[in-house]
């Protein structure tokens, strides 16, 4: 996710904060201070309360990372592979590459966070029965974090793509119907409705005043509609790629630049000669990285002559090759998750093609075109 950093590694997954984690992190510690822990009056001074929220938002966060990591850790033993997972203003996401390959593993992925977030709760609210100084502010972030894991399985629980029990409903149509295209479409049918409902209660709450409160509403609906849109979409466009692999629609004619060059030869003798908007950057037989168009933007036209294909290119790296056999559908979900767009196909150590994103989406107009 844009604007996100990486803050270390659970069970080998990378953990990373987004921007908005910070955002609403103080928004938390500064109603737990000001309004919810102001009522536990044990300590005079103002600051215990503020730092006791910020260890109770701080530890909230946890336990959503704990809920996104039981996520992770399920689909990693169905041998799914997990990119990472972002904490950001909604909560948290496990960015899990591919697909369930069954009804089964579907349910079992997706239930077992909200599962954890009860299980969280119950801690919680076990520890909230120990005889805390009932004007204590620590009884109170207890209790707050009962409450908050609680509210936080039974949302997830709401059947809705692409929440948890949104997905819990699509695998269970995904046993029911044998077919997780149609099954795909009702649960996401039933998010958007869900999410619009929860958009029109964000603004029905603003009529009254309640100006942050409503919005909060509204973001979580688009949020959540955006969620269910892309699902759909994701799904249609997998199926148009059924059975299509890499090696059937990438560009076999290899034109590739040296890495010695300067950025003004590479200019005037690739870009505007062949006009391609990227080439593969060889020595020998050697593939080192891929240089852009975009690349050369980034240096001032008086520097050019200053600057060698190395020193702009993107190095050579997992996340720029893909093998020949794999789908075409993974191969697009690859290229939208870079920032290059294309792929350096590979046998072995040996450049054998490039598949750009203008490759796979002339596919799927050609496919939209012929059956429809």
């Amino acid at each position: 996710m844009v604007g996100s950093l990486r803050i270390g590694r659970v069970l080998g997954i990378p953990i990373e904060i987004h921007y908005t984690w910070v955002i609403v992190f103080g928004l938390i510690t500064n109603t737990l201070a000001t309004s919810y822990l102001s009522n536990y009056t044990l300590y005079t001074s103002p600051y215990i309360n503020w730092i006791i929220g910020a260890i109770a938002s701080f530890i909230f966060f946890i336990c959503v990372t704990m809920h996104e990591l039981m996520h992770s850790y399920t689909a990693i033993k169905l041998g799914l592979k997990i990119k990472r997972i972002t904490l950001f203003m909604f909560g948290g996401i496990a960015e899990i590459e591919g697909e369930p390959k069954s009804a089964k593993e579907e349910l079992l992925i997706s239930i077992v966070g909200p599962v954890t977030s009860a299980f969280l709760a119950l801690i919680f609210f076990l520890f909230s029965k120990i005889p805390f100084n009932p004007l204590s502010p620590i009884g109170g972030a207890i209790l707050y974090l009962y409450r908050v894991n609680l509210i936080l399985a039974g949302f997830n629980l709401i059947p809705a793509f692409p929440l948890d029990g949104g997905r819990v409903l699509r695998a269970i149509l995904w046993m029911s119907l044998k077919n997780f295209r149609r099954a795909t479409r009702i649960s996401a049918s039933i998010g958007m409705t869900f999410a619009t409902m929860i958009m029109f209660l964000g603004f029905y709450i603003l009529l009254f005043g309640q100006f942050i409160t409503g919005l909060w509403f509204i973001f979580i609906g688009w949020f959540l509609s955006q969620g269910a849109m892309s699902g759909e979409r994701e799904v249609d466009i997998r199926e148009a790629f059924t059975d299509a692999k890499v090696k059937d629609l990438m560009s076999r004619e290899i034109q590739s630049v040296p890495p010695n060059i300067t950025v003004e030869d590479l200019v005037s003798n690739y870009f505007l000669v062949y006009r391609y908007v990227a080439f593969p950057v060889m020595w020998g037989d050697s593939i080192l990285g891929i240089v852009t168009l975009n690349d050369v933007k980034k240096i001032p036209r008086e520097e050019w002559k200053n600057y060698t294909v190395r020193e702009i290119m993107t190095p050579i790296s997992s996340d720029l090759t893909i093998t020949p056999e794999e789908s075409a559908f993974d191969a697009f979900l690859k290229i939208n998750k870079g920032s290059v767009g294309r792929l350096l196909v590979m046998d072995e150590d040996r450049l054998i093609g490039i598949i750009s994103k203008t490759d796979l989406i002339r596919f799927l107009q050609i496919k939209s075109m012929i059956s429809g």
